[in-house]
Parts: C-alpha cells; structure tokens; sequence
C-alpha cells in the first residue's frame, strides 16, 4: 500500500498530470470532431490511468480528505452539464467515477467490507438496468485501488492492471485500443519525472475539466449551427 512520508512540504511536480490533461484533451477531440482518427483516440487511452494514479496518491498524501473529496464533488457536479452536452448523454462523468474509487479505498483502508459492496453495486446495476451509470464503470472504480494496493511492486501494479484491462476490453465488448491503457499505467510507473519538472497551481487541473468540455462544446455549436444556416 501507499505510505504517507513526513516531512517538509514540497512543490508537486505535475508532468504527469499535464501529460493527462493532453492526451484526454487529445482524445476528446477526436471523439468529437475526429471518430475516424483511431490515433487521436489511442492516445486518450493514456489518460485514465494517469488520474487513477493520482487519485491513489492524493488518498494517501491529502492531509484533510473531507476537503479532498468535497474539491472533487464539486468539480465533478460543476462538469456534469457540459459533460452531458458535448457528448450527448446522460451518464456521470469520469470525476463521479473517481470520486467513488477515493470512497472505495478508504473502505479498503479500514476494511469496511459491506461498504465496499454496496460501493460495487452503485457503479455496476445502473449499467445493466440502462439507467445512467458512471463513466467507465467498475474499471474506473477498481484501477485507482489497484495503484494503492500495489504501490510498493512496480511488478505487481503493471500484471494486475494489465490484467484488468484484459478482463474489461473482454468483458465489456470495449475496443481494442482500450488495451493502450496499459501504456497509461506504465507511464506512471517509470516516466522519468525528475528529468522534467512542471509546476502548476492544482487549481487549474480542476478547472481544466469543466473548462475544456465547455470549450469544446462551444466550438460544436458553433460549427453546427453555421452548418444548418448555410443549407
């Protein structure tokens, strides 16, 4: 499992996280402005690993996780509008996803095992009763605990995660390019960040979110509407 370390405050070097911003940036445009580019859309696959990575660490390394989980209920509620908009459905965004894996976790920390079920059942059933469910369902739930579990064996992180993206790709009927993820969780593992620093206030990272979808939503309007006025 993770470990929280003591001592002096130190400034995150985020690269990681921006390398996610990108590639999730990447992959929504392409979703919506290029569905033929499998490249664009491979390279999103790269993204949720990352977040899952950093949902793990930050349980561990946020000293007041009330705030933690608050910060990112209200990012995930402040995202849903346009998340629903620019892709045109009813589901939860991947932030609701995240939220409940911080939950999971902490169940996992204090072994809450009927928590922890319960937590299963509210990602899982609304996918089969074709009510709106969460973005990347009970992948996106487990992945994140997977990173906290395994922390100290690079080994073991990589084999379980790979394993799971085997078992959602077959399961689930999902795209072959999802199995890209994988390069996602590599990344993190043994990206050399000591070579490349980046610092950025976290705000912006919670703000991307709601911002690019908004932007992107903005762009798709545009376009289409400019489309039906000159038919």
């Amino acid at each position: 499992m993770l470990s929280k370390q003591d001592g002096p405050k130190k400034r995150h070097n985020e690269v990681l996280k921006l390398i996610a911003i990108t590639t999730m940036l990447i992959d929504h445009v392409g979703l919506i402005f290029f569905p033929e580019s499998t490249f664009m859309r491979i390279l999103g696959r790269i993204a949720f690993p990352i977040f899952a990575f950093h949902i793990a660490k930050g349980y561990v390394h946020t000293s007041n996780k009330l705030n933690y989980i608050s910060r990112l209920l209200t990012f995930a509620a402040i995202s849903q509008i346009p998340y629903m908009l620019l892709l045109q459905t009813y589901n939860l965004n991947i932030l609701f996803t995240l939220l409940l894996s911080i939950t999971l976790i902490s169940c996992v920390h204090y072994k809450k095992w009927y928590w922890m079920i319960l937590i299963g059942i509210i990602v899982i059933i609304p996918k089969y009763l074709q009510l709106p469910s969460f973005e990347y369902t009970w992948y996106g739930l487990i992945m994140p605990v997977i990173f906290y579990l395994f922390a100290n064996s690079k080994k073991k992180t990589v084999i379980y995660q790979s394993i799971l993206t085997l078992i959602f790709v077959f399961l689930e009927s999902e795209p072959n390019i999802q199995l890209f993820a994988i390069f996602g969780v590599l990344l993190c593992l043994y990206f050399p960040t000591d070579k490349f620093k980046v610092y950025l206030n976290k705000s912006f990272f919670y703000w991307f979110y709601p911002a690019h979808l908004t932007i992107l939503f903005a762009i798709l309007w545009i376009i289409q509407t400019n489309f039906w006025r000159l038919k």
